[in-house]
């Protein structure tokens, strides 16, 4: 990307397509490394990881209980967060959450599978991949 032989204008869409594009870039990783850190009981926390822009959500969905084959449940919840964050653009918000009632405790190192967290050493790990 360079100025030569653009116009302004021209210079300002790609930085705005840039921008959009690495905006989705980085919601994936996120999304990706919140479902593959998880700890697994029965599917219900790593299923109940919700993407929307620019709005928060109180949403969460019933669990399987771990009926579907191995990974399939984690390219279903990764398929639906990445069709939000498909619509996302630069200057939006993109909140990735889970609303179940124990979600923080585990996030708090409850689980021994998990005992350092989820979304924070997910935060982590793609903030230095992105810096």
């Amino acid at each position: 990307m360079s100025w030569k032989g653009k116009r302004p204008t021209e210079f300002a869409l790609d930085v705005a397509n840039i921008g959009d594009e690495k905006l989705r870039n980085i919601a994936a990783d996120m999304l990706q490394g919140v479902i593959m850190a998880s700890p697994v009981m029965d599917g219900a926390f790593r299923s109940n990881h919700r993407v929307t822009v620019n709005k928060t959500t109180n949403e969460t969905v019933p669990s399987n209980r771990n009926r579907s084959p191995k990974g399939t449940l984690d390219q279903q919840v990764f398929a639906e967060g990445a069709g939000q964050i498909l619509q996302a653009k630069l200057g939006d918000s993109v909140y990735i959450q889970n609303n179940l009632p124990y979600a923080l405790r585990l996030e708090n190192g409850y689980s021994q599978q998990a005992p350092q967290g989820i979304y924070s050493l997910t935060f982590l790990s793609v903030a230095s991949k992105y810096k």
